[in-house]
């Protein structure tokens, strides 16, 4: 069975030869120290493609993919092509939306948040994005025929931005800002959302054009949980993003129906599962288990047969420990997700400077290991 099929049978909910295993989608990278450790560890030498300059996060390679027999190949969205990155004398880098960035010896922060007054008549005179800028797809189609002609891989599609609205608006205003306007400053977030809504529809069309004949799925991300709980209630949800989330995957689908829509969302953030069906999603990531409310065997009693779950191995405590806590981990992941199809391993983020290289290769040998069905329900 080829890595295409065996992603498909998942997708439409049935057991394959084994569980599908992702790695370089848009929260299952690895941390720079991380990787140049697991080429050390698989005895590859130079690196790989440099898709993320100056993050924590910087290369893909498919060398790794194919030593651990990863599943996927992943389309990443080009640079805009008329917009040339700015730095100020304070060293902080604006991008395309004109927010200021800030990188540290560890972090790349946002450190200019340029719609930090929530005065409405900002949202029309401001220097926005061009959504059809041709450099975003510039070349990306030639590459996903490439991965669907020449390789029996899974292709898929990582997100166009990095976020949606709820972020980019924590992005533009600061986040304690952004949360005081839901509640005390509604005409100028409702302009806002609408105005994220509208640009961030156009560069996931335009995007998608090219690709749209070789892909699987295109990935969104939108974190709406804390460790603890979500970072709003649901009525909130319901009054702000709701709908515009559901414009932008309905624009999607519209235009092309082949494609499923994939959401990563961190956090304790389960009380929001049902609308984001109605939504439209497809998959959900990360499916993080050590957050509250988010026990794997309750999401797929719950969601299972609903939508594809993607991910969920623990990346908080199991990743960070021995290789055979790694092993219990994917063990537990298999057993609690892949009974009946539908799931898809993966780390439940990027894997942080603090995990061990060999645990990586620990995690995919094991998924390889344990996830040839039928599988076995796995009990502590």
């Amino acid at each position: 069975m080829t890595s295409r099929e065996r992603v498909r049978l998942a997708l439409a909910h049935k057991e394959a030869d084994r569980v599908p295993m992702d790695l370089w989608g848009c929260a299952s990278r690895l941390h720079n120290k991380v990787y140049f450790g697991v080429l050390d560890e698989l005895g590859l030498e130079g690196a790989g493609s440099l898709i993320r300059p100056g993050t924590l996060t910087e290369y893909e390679d498919y060398r790794i993919s194919d030593a651990l027999n990863v599943d996927f190949r992943h389309v990443n969205i080009g640079k805009p092509k008329n917009y040339t990155s700015r730095t100020d004398e304070h060293g902080n880098s604006y991008d395309e939306w004109g927010i200021g960035h800030f990188k540290n010896d560890k972090y790349n922060a946002i450190s200019v948040h340029p719609l930090a007054d929530p005065d409405p008549s900002m949202i029309d005179s401001y220097p926005w994005p061009d959504p059809d800028d041709p450099g975003r797809a510039e070349g990306i189609g030639e590459l996903a025929r490439d991965y669907h002609e020449n390789t029996s891989c899974a292709v898929t599609a990582t997100t166009a931005t990095s976020g949606m609205m709820f972020e980019f608006g924590q992005y533009l205003c600061g986040a304690e800002q952004f949360l005081i306007n839901l509640y005390e400053e509604e005409l100028f977030t409702e302009k806002l959302i609408d105005k994220l809504t509208e640009i961030m529809t156009r560069i996931y069309l335009n995007y998608l054009r090219p690709i749209a004949p070789y892909i699987e799925w295109v990935e969104f991300a939108s974190d709406l949980g804390t460790q603890n709980g979500p970072f709003m209630s649901l009525e909130m949800f319901r009054r702000y993003l709701k709908k515009p989330m559901a414009e932008i995957f309905t624009a999607v689908k519209k235009e092309y129906p082949g494609i499923k829509i994939m959401l990563h969302s961190c956090g304790a953030m389960s009380s929001f599962i049902p609308d984001l069906i109605d939504c439209g999603i497809d998959i959900l990531n990360s499916l993080q288990p050590l957050a509250h409310g988010m026990d794997s065997q309750r999401l797929k009693n719950e969601f299972g047969k609903t939508i594809v779950l993607h991910s969920g191995v623990d990346i908080q405590k199991a990743m960070q420990g021995t290789a055979e806590e790694v092993e219990e981990e994917v063990q537990r992941a298999i057993g609690a997700m892949a009974n009946g199809g539908g799931y898809i391993l993966a780390p439940a983020n990027h894997l942080q400077g603090d995990c061990p290289p060999e645990n990586v290769i620990t995690l995919y040998r094991c998924g390889e290991k344990y996830g040839r069905y039928p599988v076995k329900q796995f009990t502590q």
